[in-house]
């Protein structure tokens, strides 16, 4: 039995990092037979709260938009990654992205402004934070904090490449090759906001900011860590996706 298989891996899937991407990746690394992805279990819908314990013997990896806890649905060794990203440019992609689609339950923030929308929504107030944290454990710095060093690797949507080359080295993945997906195609910069709006959503996502460079320290450690071999590696993989993008 390979290594990967030995012991559930979960996804701890925070909307707009990048994370649609990293999980065709992860799902390719399994079996429709092993694999919850969301509520999609064997081609099925099937919510984590309703698998049976056949089900949850067969389940060898787990993805999803989950709070932090959800390995406790199962009877098994378990092990988290996660991917995070800087908190202006994710609120700013998960304003726009709900904005562009029909997304079920946020018919109502069509007219909002992002301001308007930042003030309202919990999910562009530290959600990074928040899931980290679990529920319902308020969220606070140190837990989420804590949560990361626990993880076995917890990567950063602005060093995807690295991210990616260290999460095939730790849970030992096939091909990750890939092509971004579930990008949202119109929508404004970081750099082209006004200051007032940059320090609005950096009020309501003071947490995820610490927690952001906590993490993106750890993840550029990592990076320097590796032997030189590696780095090369990393970087012949670097200039391979520029082509493949």
């Amino acid at each position: 039995m390979s290594k990967k298989k030995q012991i559930l891996t979960i996804f701890l899937h925070i909307p707009k990092t990048g994370g649609t991407t990293l999980n065709s990746i992860f799902t390719r690394q399994y079996t429709v037979k092993e694999f919850h992805n969301h509520d999609l279990f064997d081609r099925k819908i099937i919510p984590l709260s309703e698998l049976n314990d056949e089900h949850k013997k067969r389940i060898n990896a787990v993805s999803g938009h989950h709070f932090y806890g959800i390995h406790e649905h199962f009877n098994k060794s378990h092990r988290y990654f996660t991917m995070l990203r800087h908190p202006v440019d994710r609120v700013l992609s998960l304003y726009y992205y709900l904005m562009e689609n029909d997304y079920p339950g946020y018919e109502w923030m069509k007219e909002m402004t992002l301001e308007e929308f930042v003030e309202a929504t919990p999910e562009a107030q530290n959600n990074q934070t928040t899931l980290l944290c679990g529920y319902p454990i308020n969220p606070d710095v140190n837990t989420a904090k804590e949560r990361i060093k626990s993880f076995d690797m917890v990567g950063i949507t602005e060093l995807f490449n690295e991210s990616l080359f260290l999460l095939k080295k730790t849970f030992y993945w096939k091909n990750i090759d890939y092509r971004k997906v579930n990008i949202t195609k119109s929508r404004l910069t970081k750099e082209e906001l006004p200051d007032e709006t940059i320090r609005l959503i950096e009020k309501y996502n003071d947490m995820d900011m610490e927690v952001y460079l906590y993490a993106k320290e750890l993840l550029l450690s990592k990076v320097n860590t590796l032997s030189e071999k590696e780095k090369w590696k990393l970087q012949q993989f670097v200039e391979k996706q520029k082509n493949i993008i």
